[in-house]
């Protein structure tokens, strides 16, 4: 099977005026707002970096057979690839919903020779998206489909649009957004693959899903990295790196698969460095059948880790969890603490692990003794991570949605041997710390874990509450300025005693809106949720910190009624007092009622959707107006300053 293959950017495409179709065979757009700031993170980085002018981001592959249709010469069915696709569609949508001038828009529509504009996808079924979509360029679809974010083919659509939305304007500085979509629709590239007209797309499909492996970054910087060990050790840092590998397991079941344990006498602790006593070789173990699942064609030839990637099977045994993290970067957080242990700088760019074998510099490990320390070193850190980072994971008695979970590891006998097991731990400041600087930290790189894992490689026998105290401590000093930087001076610890500059707080008096920064209203989550009074009430036992995305007037911008705030030089309306952080589904539900018929809905509720609006609802909202907004603003100020001090 012979493709036609080229290079082709999103000016490309709408320059030779492609339109494509999804086919019935393809399954809905179901990214979420994880896989979209990803996405639009990694761009952002290379748009900001020195070395962006003149660059390509390359997106990896989509394939596409020509359409049938003779009437559509340059139309194509979009085959592999479509997420990304109508991602990038979004994201113009966004722009353009948003008055932000750029040629991305023109990826909107496709012109035909009449001159009639029309939307570039098609789709052959689901009549209702391509309307959807269409709706998104006048606006229309907030009216027509006011419940998109319940129907299955358009919910994640809905939740894109305001996941860029916000991003766009919580991320790009503001002088920069046009260029930033003009960056993005001249430097974003695809590996443009065209099936042959006559391909059988049974084939094809067999194809694209069980193609052989292929060489992932880390393989390689795994071989290169042994190269420099004695011949004769290899063997047992290659198996030191497998266990490390998977981040579908936690650590001690992937020790098993790999190692002989001698189970005779070995606890939980002893998991935490490698020791040759309790690890032997195991050669009746290949690696192959428990570490490695098929990769699509898009996924071996763009080289992107997928380990953290979600999966829909849901998790029957005690040790199978989801990483918030890829491998890469793991790796590249190790890497970054090696570097410190030797007092070396750290590397320049952002954490991306896509660029992992550009990161990590082979001509660091100077002898085979450093090498071998890099490996140990990374057996302590993978200990260490699996031991004190969240994991997705499903509760116990839930089994429907995955949740961000702190583990215990359980020691059962069994003729003399000791098995172990994993249970998720009690919901703790911790945990819900940690989903806080998750949701807040950038999804690729999590800069927050090399000052955290270096602590606890540092500290040994540390009390819960030494470890939430750390955490509390990085997650206030990181808030300011360069996470990247300010990162490793918390690792080294040259920032450790400082205190939060009084003048971060200055933006909690500012009128931004939607446009409010998202990281203020998880921390004030945090906090309620820290200080609590009543523990036993049965919604806040029911609450937990999840990925919000879109911010909710509890005085309405549009109110049902035409109702407004009384006038003041303020804008009160859009001030943190009126506002609250919900899902786009909880916000909808809201939408534009009055006050009192909002606390209603809110109430009815078997959880709080969130502990701010819980504390707005607690009151008497009746004749909600600015005095009640400031008197609720100052107080959930006040909670934010008391806990900096």
């Amino acid at each position: 099977m012979k493709f036609e293959t080229s290079l082709k950017t999103i000016e490309e495409i709408v320059n030779e005026n492609y339109e494509f179709v999804i086919p019935v065979y393809q399954r809905p757009y179901v990214w979420d707002d994880e896989e979209i700031k990803k996405l639009l993170g990694d761009i952002l980085n290379t748009f900001n970096s020195v070395y962006s002018l003149g660059s390509s981001y390359f997106v990896g592959n989509t394939y596409v057979i020509k359409s049938l249709n003779k009437n559509r010469e340059k139309q194509f069915e979009l085959i592999d690839g479509q997420q990304r696709f109508t991602t990038f569609w979004l994201l113009a949508n966004a722009y353009k919903l948003l008055n932000i001038e750029t040629d991305l828009t023109d990826y909107l529509e496709v012109t035909y020779p009449t001159k009639v504009k029309d939307i570039r996808f098609d789709f052959d079924i689901r009549i209702e998206v391509a309307n959807y979509l269409k709706g998104l360029l006048d606006s229309s679809s907030y009216l027509k489909f006011s419940d998109a974010s319940e129907k299955e083919f358009l919910k994640f659509i809905a939740k894109g649009v305001e996941t860029i939305k916000h991003f766009i304007l919580s991320e790009v500085q503001e002088e920069k957004r046009s260029d930033f979509g003009n960056f993005i629709y001249q430097n974003v590239c695809f590996v443009f693959n065209v099936a042959p007209q006559n391909t059988d797309l049974n084939a094809l499909f067999t194809a694209l899903g069980t193609s052989g492996i292929q060489l992932q970054q880390s393989d390689i910087l795994k071989a290169r990295l042994l190269e420099k060990i004695s011949r004769d050790s290899r063997e047992k840092f290659s198996k030191i790196w497998d266990v490390c590998e998977d981040m579908s397991n936690y650590f001690e079941k992937n020790i098993a698969d790999v190692f002989n344990i001698d189970r005779s006498n070995i606890k939980p602790d002893d998991f935490r460095i490698f020791n040759p006593l309790f690890f032997s070789l195991n050669e009746n173990v290949n690696k192959f059948n428990n570490f490695h699942h098929t990769k699509t064609i898009s996924e071996i030839i763009n080289n992107d880790d997928h380990s953290a990637e979600f999966s829909e099977k849901k998790i029957e045994d005690s040790s199978k969890c989801r990483s918030i993290i890829s491998f890469n970067t793991l790796l590249i957080h190790t890497y970054r603490i090696f570097n410190l242990q030797r007092q070396r700088d750290d590397f320049e760019h952002t954490i991306d692990p896509k660029t992992l074998l550009s990161t990590i510099k082979l001509d660091t490990f100077h002898t085979s003794e450093d090498t071998e320390c890099f490996f140990l070193l990374l057996w302590k850190v993978r200990y260490a991570f699996d031991k004190y980072v969240v994991k997705w994971r499903f509760e116990e008695d839930d089994d429907n949605d995955e949740k961000l979970l702190l583990t215990d590891i359980n020691t059962s006998r069994s003729y003399e041997k000791n098995y172990f097991s994993r249970t998720n731990s009690s919901y703790s400041p911790s945990q819900m710390l940690q989903s806080v600087l998750y949701f807040t930290g950038g999804f690729t790189q999590q800069y927050w874990l090399t000052p955290f894992l270096a602590f606890l490689l540092e500290n040994q026998d540390l009390t819960s509450n030494q470890i939430h105290e750390e955490l509390e401590k990085i997650d206030n000093l990181m808030l300011p300025g360069d996470k990247k930087e300010i990162s490793i001076q918390l690792a080294s610890q040259a920032k450790r005693n400082e205190k939060v500059d009084s003048n971060t707080f200055d933006i909690l008096d500012q009128t931004h809106g939607t446009s409010f920064n998202h990281y203020w209203f998880y921390k004030l989550e945090y906090i309620l949720w820290k200080n609590w009074i009543d523990r036993q009430d049965v919604k806040f036992k029911n609450y937990r910190i999840t990925s919000k995305n879109s911010v909710e007037h509890v005085f309405p911008q549009n109110h049902e009624f035409g109702d407004k705030l009384e006038f003041s030089e303020h804008d009160w309306l859009n001030s943190f007092g009126n506002l609250g952080l919900l899902s786009v589904g909880e916000n909808s539900k809201y939408n534009n009622q009055d006050v009192e018929k909002k606390k209603v809905d809110f109430d009815k509720k078997e959880t709080y959707d969130s502990l701010k609006l819980a504390k707005v609802y607690s009151q008497n909202i009746k004749n909600w107006d600015i005095e009640k907004i400031r008197n609720h603003q100052n107080s959930m100020k006040l909670l934010i300053f008391e806990h900096y001090k």
